[in-house]
């Protein structure tokens, strides 16, 4: 593999450990703090449903994003050879969709602070980590957007 390529897996990977993290963080926070008696918002439901219909869309919408966000460095890298501009909006492309996976997560820190419901939380939370999890980048996906073997490089 190619060591620019191995260094941006590496670089990925730790992007990609530190949003895990810190919906680690964010469940250590709903497990210490106790929730608000009574609920600073006691009819919460009205905004779990809106809060969970803009998850969904927001989730929906990752991969076509992501993909969107490539496609151009992708043919540009495709005539010119040049790698690291590729790697580069690769780098941003990831960073602007973990994060969007992890707002998913602070919807439901939201909604437990505002009502006191755990359970909310990890409606919220659980999506998040799978879709991180998916997310985790590997060589294969490395060659995926390369469109080649990155031995070849």
């Amino acid at each position: 593999m190619h060591e620019a390529v191995e260094r941006h897996l590496l670089l990925l990977r730790i992007v990609a450990a530190a949003y895990l993290l810190t919906l680690g963080a964010l469940a250590v926070i709903v497990g210490v703090v106790e929730p608000p008696t009574p609920p600073l918002l006691p009819q919460s439901v009205h905004l779990a449903w809106a809060l969970l219909a803009l998850a969904v869309v927001n989730l929906a919408t990752l991969l076509p994003v992501h993909r969107a966000m490539l496609a151009g460095p992708q043919r540009v890298f495709r005539h010119s050879r040049q790698l690291q501009p590729l790697l580069r909006a690769h780098l941003v492309a990831h960073l602007v969709t973990y994060s969007r996976v992890e707002a998913v997560s602070i919807f439901g820190l939201v909604l437990f602070l505002l009502s006191g419901r755990t359970d909310w939380f990890w409606i919220f939370a659980a999506p998040a980590a799978v879709g991180m999890l998916v997310l985790w980048p590997t060589a294969e996906k490395l060659e995926e957007l390369l469109g080649e073997p990155t031995s070849s490089l």
